[in-house]
C-alpha cells in the first residue's frame, strides 16, 4: 500500500508539474504574440504572471522583457534583462542574440559581434545572429563581407522578410532602383509582408516616387491594423498626415516635398536608467543614452543633414560650408544620443569649411584634441565616419567606410584637398576622415563627378572622393600643428567606439 501510495503521489506531483509547465509555455507564446503585435501594455502582465521557479523559465521571461525594451528603443534597459537571462542560462541563443542587438544599438560593435557569434554557435540556423554580423560589417564599411553574408542569407532564407529588408537597406546605398526592384519582387511573393512594403515605400520616397511610396505605406498600414501593431500603424498615419494631408498623392494627382519621416512616441514601461557606460577603449568611455534625444524640429518637417566632428573644448564643430549654407536653425546630435542646439560662428571663403558652436558642451570624452589633426599621407588609411542616407539607415548612430589616401593633391592638383578611395554618400559631407591611429587627417567634402568629367573631358576616372586636409582645418581654426605622439593602430570596432561621442549629425532648417 505504501509503495502504491507513493507512486500515486509521484504521478500526481509530476502530472501537476507538467501541467504548470505547459501553462507557462502557453503564457510565453501569448506574450510573444502580444509583443509582435506591439501590445506591450497587455504583454507585461502576462509575463509577470508566469511562475519563474526554474532558471530556464526565468531566462525566457527576461528575454521577452528585453525584447519589449528593444522595441521601445531602450537598449540600455534591454541589456539588463538579456544579461540576467545570460547569467541564468549560460548557453541560450535567444539571450546571446538579445545581447548582440542591444550592444549594436549602443554602438558597442565589438561586443555585439562577440554575442552574435556566440548565438550562432548555440544555434547555427539563427538568422538574427547572421543579420547582426552583416549590420556590423555594414556599419564598419566592410561592403564585400556584408553583401556576401546577406546574399547567402537570401539564398538560404528566400522567404525571410527580415533578410529582405536588411538586404534592401544595404543595397540602396549603391543602387536604389535595384534595391527597390528586389524588394518589390519579394513583396509580390509575400503580399502580407508589411515591413517589406513599408521599407519599399521609404526607398521609393527617397527616389522621388512619391505616389508609389504613399500607396505602399497605405497597404502596409492596413496590414499593421489587421495585426494590431499599433505603434507601426501610428508611425505610418502620422507620416501620411504630414506628406499627403488632402489625399492628393493617394489619388495620384501630384508630388510633394520630402520630409524626414516622423518617429512614433511610445511611453516606457518604467523609468529607465539615464545612461549606460560602454567598456573603456583606449582611455575613452562613451556614455550612451538609452534612447537618443529627439531633434528639436516638428515631426515630418523638412531638414537638411550632414556630418561633423566635435573639436577640443567640446563646443565647436567642424563641418562643410555647403552643409550649413541657406540654413537658419541648427541642431546636432552625437553618436551617443546627446542633442545640442547650434549656430554658425564662421564660414571659410577659401575652403568648403564651416564652424558651428553649440549651446553647451557635450559630456567629457566627446571632443577631438587639436594635437590629433595631421596631414594625409599616400597609402594611409582613410576612414570616413558620418551619417549617410539617414532616411534608410537611420540617424541614431554613425557609420564607417574605409579606404586609403590615393593622392595628397585634389582634383586638378588642388593642394588643399586630397583624394581617397573611401566611398561617401549623401549625408557624409563634413564628416571626419580618420587614420587607424584615430588621428584626423581631414573632413569629407565631395565625390568626383565621374559622369561630368567624362562628358567635359572625355576621360573615364575611377570612383574617387575628396577630403579637405587636416592642415587646412588647423589654418581655418587659427591653430598651429603641434602633433601628439601617434598611438597604436586600432581595429575598426575600437575606433568606432572611441569616436562615437565625437562625431555628430548636423540637422538644419531654413
Amino acid at each position: 500500500m505504501r509503495v502504491l501510495s507513493f507512486g500515486l503521489a509521484a504521478m500526481v506531483f509530476f502530472g501537476a508539474t507538467a501541467m504548470a509547465w505547459a501553462s507557462a509555455n502557453d503564457s510565453l507564446d501569448e506574450a510573444r504574440a502580444l509583443i509582435e503585435a506591439e501590445d506591450f501594455e497587455h504583454a507585461v502582465p502576462v509575463l509577470k504572471a508566469i511562475p519563474q521557479d526554474t532558471p530556464t523559465m526565468a531566462a525566457r521571461v527576461d528575454c521577452l522583457l528585453g525584447r519589449i525594451y528593444l522595441s521601445l528603443g531602450k537598449p540600455a534597459k534591454a541589456l539588463e534583462f538579456f544579461e540576467h537571462a545570460s547569467f541564468t542560462t549560460l548557453d541560450d541563443s535567444e539571450a546571446s542574440l538579445g545581447l548582440a542587438e542591444a550592444n549594436l544599438a549602443l554602438g558597442a560593435l565589438g561586443q555585439a559581434r562577440h554575442h552574435a557569434e556566440t548565438a550562432i554557435k548555440s544555434d547555427p540556423d539563427l538568422v538574427g545572429g547572421q543579420l547582426i554580423l552583416a549590420l556590423i560589417d555594414q556599419r564598419l564599411g566592410r561592403a564585400d563581407a556584408a553583401m556576401a553574408r546577406l546574399s547567402r542569407l537570401e539564398r538560404d532564407r528566400p522567404d525571410s522578410e527580415e533578410v529582405a529588408i536588411v538586404l534592401a537597406r544595404y543595397s540602396v546605398q549603391t543602387d536604389a532602383p535595384a534595391a527597390a526592384i528586389r524588394l518589390a519582387a519579394f513583396v509580390r511573393k509575400n503580399p502580407a509582408a508589411a515591413g517589406a512594403l513599408d521599407q519599399l515605400a521609404q526607398i521609393e520616397w527617397g527616389m522621388g516616387r512619391s505616389v508609389e511610396a504613399v500607396h505602399h505605406r497605405v497597404q502596409a498600414a492596413r496590414i499593421y491594423a489587421q495585426r494590431g501593431q499599433a505603434g507601426r500603424l501610428q508611425a505610418v498615419e502620422t507620416w501620411l498626415e504630414t506628406v499627403d494631408p488632402d489625399g492628393a498623392l493617394l489619388r495620384g494627382e501630384t508630388a510633394a516635398p520630402q520630409p524626414t519621416a516622423p518617429q512614433p512616441e511610445t511611453a516606457p514601461l518604467q523609468p529607465p536608467p539615464t545612461q549606460v557606460a560602454l567598456p573603456e577603449v583606449k582611455g575613452i568611455v562613451a556614455t550612451v543614452l538609452p534612447h537618443p534625444d529627439p531633434l528639436p524640429f516638428a515631426p515630418g518637417s523638412s531638414i537638411m543633414t550632414g556630418s561633423g566632428i566635435v573639436m577640443e573644448g567640446g563646443r565647436q564643430i567642424i563641418t562643410n560650408r555647403h552643409v550649413v549654407e541657406d540654413m537658419t536653425r541648427f541642431a546636432v546630435r552625437n553618436g551617443t544620443g546627446h542633442v545640442r542646439t547650434a549656430h554658425v560662428v564662421r564660414i571659410s571663403s577659401d575652403d568648403d569649411l564651416a564652424l558651428l558652436e553649440i549651446d553647451q558642451p557635450f559630456p567629457d570624452g566627446s571632443a577631438l584634441p587639436f594635437a590629433d589633426l595631421v596631414e594625409p599621407a599616400p597609402g594611409r588609411s582613410a576612414i570616413v565616419m558620418g551619417f549617410p542616407l539617414i532616411n534608410i539607415l537611420g540617424d541614431e548612430q554613425p557609420a564607417l567606410t574605409e579606404g586609403i589616401v590615393a593622392k595628397t593633391l585634389g582634383f586638378d592638383n588642388d593642394p588643399n584637398t586630397f583624394q581617397m578611395t573611401t566611398k561617401i554618400n549623401k549625408g557624409n559631407s563634413g564628416g571626419p576622415v580618420f587614420d587607424r591611429r584615430g588621428r584626423l587627417i581631414g573632413v569629407a567634402v565631395a565625390k568626383l563627378d565621374v559622369a561630368g568629367i567624362f562628358e567635359k573631358r572625355g576621360i573615364l576616372v575611377e570612383d574617387m572622393n575628396l577630403g579637405i586636409k587636416g592642415g587646412r582645418i588647423l589654418q581655418f581654426l587659427g591653430r598651429s600643428g603641434a602633433n601628439a605622439p601617434a598611438g597604436p593602430e586600432m581595429n575598426l570596432e575600437d575606433l568606432y567606439q572611441v569616436m562615437l561621442p565625437r562625431v555628430v549629425l548636423i540637422a538644419g532648417q531654413k
